[in-house]
């Protein structure tokens, strides 16, 4: 055998080892609605790959997991709606999705995973309403309209929430209508959802203290115009100062404030978890980098809670921008971004050098930060 061969087998041998050692499990699915070539999605956090393509209504995937780990997945194709379906995933675990129609958040969903079985039954016990819901989405109906029966889909999870188990769907559900609430400054069901979070809370084994605390923080969120000012004095915090600004104009008036430096602009939410993570991860790296020709450039938008972002920047060092919903979508349109975390680069002249989908790593954004401030 020469020293060549030897080398290859080695590494192949290396390569299966690492794949042996990674945990997966197995989506599979069909449906007779579904369009030949129509793209699936799927994912974990806060971003989605592309997993498969549709043929003869069938589509299969692997995810790599850990012990418990909450995926999703979508559709892009004719006649499929924006909706994801939640799925939770075990090492091992084969978990199989069939519809008869292209209605994914309405499919039946087996799996030998409790969790799944609290989802199958929120989803059931509103499956009127949600069918609405994603009909109203195929016909573009007007935000006015779907957001009237979202509202009413939020006060029916509401109303079964206190009959389930506390697992992970149910605090995920709780959560998801805690967002929406703050979101929504007319939320009518306020009240409730107190008396709903105060069960949960009662009932919640642990592990779940962290989520907990932030949904907490998101119904009990202070006023914006609270926070306003108290951030007012601040001079690294733009909190709604650029709401007047049309989308079209926004980047670049951030970009126009630090003329003759290289800028790093991140694109994040307090709820996205891979965001928190590369915060985490680029700390040491900026305090090495102090005093070099570089700023850091936060964008959160209305979908994080005013009260949870304003206590998660203090430990984040930089510029932080909360912008309307419109001008964040038009610079993710820009960045052609359907994700985040999303991170671009741009040099002394404020020309963009880098972008990337998904944190990258710290060596390479100091790598590219270096040569953008030259």
């Amino acid at each position: 055998m020469n020293k060549k061969t030897f080398i290859t087998m080695m590494l192949a041998l290396a390569a299966m080892a690492g794949l042996a050692q990674t945990k997966t499990a197995t989506v599979t699915g069909f449906s007779p609605a579904l369009k030949d070539g129509t793209l699936v999605f799927a994912g974990t956090g806060s971003t989605s790959t592309v997993v498969d393509t549709v043929q003869a209504g069938r589509f299969a995937y692997t995810l790599p997991v850990v012990e418990f780990t909450e995926s999703f997945l979508s559709f892009l194709g004719e006649g499929c709606t924006r909706s994801h379906t939640l799925i939770f995933l075990r090492p091992g675990v084969t978990v199989k999705v069939t519809g008869n129609d292209c209605l994914n958040l309405l499919w039946k969903v087996e799996s030998p995973i409790p969790e799944q079985q609290t989802q199958n039954r929120l989803t059931e016990y509103c499956r009127d309403v949600l069918t609405e819901s994603l009909q109203m989405d195929l016909a573009n109906a007007s935000r006015a309209k779907k957001d009237s029966v979202t509202m009413i889909w939020m006060k029916q999870q509401m109303d079964i929430l206190p009959s389930l188990p506390v697992d992970a769907a149910t605090i995920s559900t709780l959560y998801g209508i805690s967002r929406w609430a703050t979101y929504r400054k007319d939320f009518p069901h306020k009240e409730q959802l107190k008396e709903v979070e105060k069960n949960i809370a009662a009932r919640a084994p642990k592990g779940f203290e962290e989520k907990l605390a932030e949904i907490h923080s998101y119904i009990y969120a202070k006023d914006e115009q609270q926070i306003a000012e108290e951030l007012a004095s601040n001079e690294s915090v733009f909190f709604k100062k650029y709401d007047d600004v049309a989308p079209e104009n926004i980047l670049q008036t951030i970009l126009n404030k630090y003329k003759g430096k290289a800028v790093l602009i991140d694109m994040w939410e307090t709820w996205c978890g891979p965001c928190r993570a590369g915060h985490k991860t680029m700390a040491p790296m900026k305090e090495q980098m102090k005093g070099q020709n570089v700023q850091f450039v936060y964008i959160a938008s209305p979908s994080s809670p005013p009260t949870t972002w304003q206590k998660m920047i203090k430990d984040i060092d930089g510029d932080h921008y909360y912008l309307t919903e419109e001008q964040n979508y038009y610079i993710l349109s820009h960045y052609e971004s359907s994700g985040i975390p999303t991170y671009a680069i741009y040099d002394t002249k404020g020309h963009q050098t880098y972008k990337s989908i998904g944190f990258p790593g710290n060596d390479v954004i100091r790598k590219e930060l270096e040569k953008a401030s030259k």
